[in-house]
């Protein structure tokens, strides 16, 4: 996927070290960024931390790098370390909305357990993927919004149109699908 023409110019903005690129990023995908780091985190000072390292390490990271897809880059990074300073905070206390989201993908990929090497998570990630591609438009919208973003229930329900138990009984289907699929690649 290419970047917009309005992406191109915020990575411009980069590669020039300008003062306005920050900025210029916060504006255009800082609420998305908010909002996952915010569902993914129990403290609101955590998800504004954690946008603000996602902003400098964008900062450090172009130039080199060129993303492809500038809102894709930044939701990775600032997904990345949500769930790493969500690691070190639950290391204590739970963060229950999202940790139960992990416990019902955990259940499809138990027999997976955490990636030992590079290449097992690269086959992995190839998998899902090639997975994710084969579901109809809404339901890869569900599986992302819980597990990718974890999103709550009731809000994947409103955004979608949907009853709670819908969208709740369809996850259910989606991760006894995923985990017949990982089963048939040989990944479980």
């Amino acid at each position: 996927m290419a970047a917009t023409e309005a992406d191109e110019t915020i990575i411009q903005l980069f590669w020039n070290r300008s003062e306005n690129a920050i900025p210029a990023l916060a504006q255009k995908y800082g609420d998305s960024c908010l909002h996952l780091a915010k569902n993914l985190l129990p403290s609101v000072q955590d998800a504004g931390e954690c946008l603000n390292d996602a902003y400098l390490g964008v900062w450090n990271a172009i130039p080199p790098q060129r993303p492809d897809s500038l809102k894709a880059y930044l939701l990775g990074i600032v997904r990345h370390l949500a769930l790493h300073r969500r690691r070190s905070n639950t290391a204590q206390r739970r963060n229950a909305s999202y940790d139960i989201a992990l416990d019902e993908l955990e259940s499809a990929l138990a027999s997976v357990g955490p990636p030992e090497e590079q290449l097992m998570a690269e086959e992995l990630t190839a998998s899902i993927q090639r997975w994710l591609d084969t579901l109809s438009r809404e339901n890869r919208v569900l599986f992302l919004r819980r597990y990718w973003y974890g999103d709550p229930i009731p809000d994947i329900a409103a955004r979608c149109g949907l009853r709670e138990n819908t969208v709740s009984v369809r996850l259910t289907r989606l991760r006894t699908r995923l985990r017949r699929h990982l089963g048939e690649e040989g990944l479980l």
